[in-house]
């Protein structure tokens, strides 16, 4: 989308950045209280497993490296996840100094009853949007997300994920 007008543009910029912060603190609040019997699965446990269900068996440093987080950050994580029996760890063919975090069984389960429970919200919240605008809210965000992560990337000096 390209805008001719520098003020539509300052508009635009101004309007995005206020309902990138609503939508951010808004989708903090979603808890899926209900996968996990004593404990919330939050964002950074959901995403973690996606991300191992995703593209397989992961070192930390890995998973560090793609979230942007340091070390310290993803091992308190990666704790409560093994402690839920969401995940484990297992020696890393290649060294065996180090090892690789994949996904239980359960894990698996409750990675997809998370993602089931996420599409029926947003089912909810959609429901009056056409296909078409669904569509191309669907592409939107995904380049969005994209060039984000592209920004960050060259913050930490990267030119791609790297699975250490």
């Amino acid at each position: 989308m390209q805008l001719t007008n520098p003020t539509s543009e300052a508009v635009a910029l101004e309007c995005i950045e206020r309902e990138l912060t609503l939508l951010v603190r808004r989708a903090q609040k979603v808890n899926l209280t209900r996968i996990l019997p004593n404990e919330s699965l939050d964002r950074a446990a959901y995403a973690i497993l996606g991300r191992l269900h995703e593209r397989g068996p992961q070192r930390p440093g890995s998973l560090a490296a793609h979230f942007n987080l340091d070390a310290s950050t993803i091992s308190r994580q990666v704790a409560t996840l093994k402690r839920n029996g969401l995940i484990e760890q297992h020696a890393d063919g290649n060294d065996r100094r180090a090892f690789r975090l994949r996904l239980t069984e359960f894990g698996a389960t409750v990675l997809l009853a998370a993602r089931a429970e996420r599409h029926l919200i947003l089912r909810e919240m959609l429901r009056a949007w056409s296909p078409d605008d669904m569509a191309n809210f669907a592409s939107l965000l995904t380049a969005f997300n994209t060039d984000l992560e592209r920004l960050l990337q060259l913050d930490r000096g990267q030119d791609q994920d790297t699975d250490r």
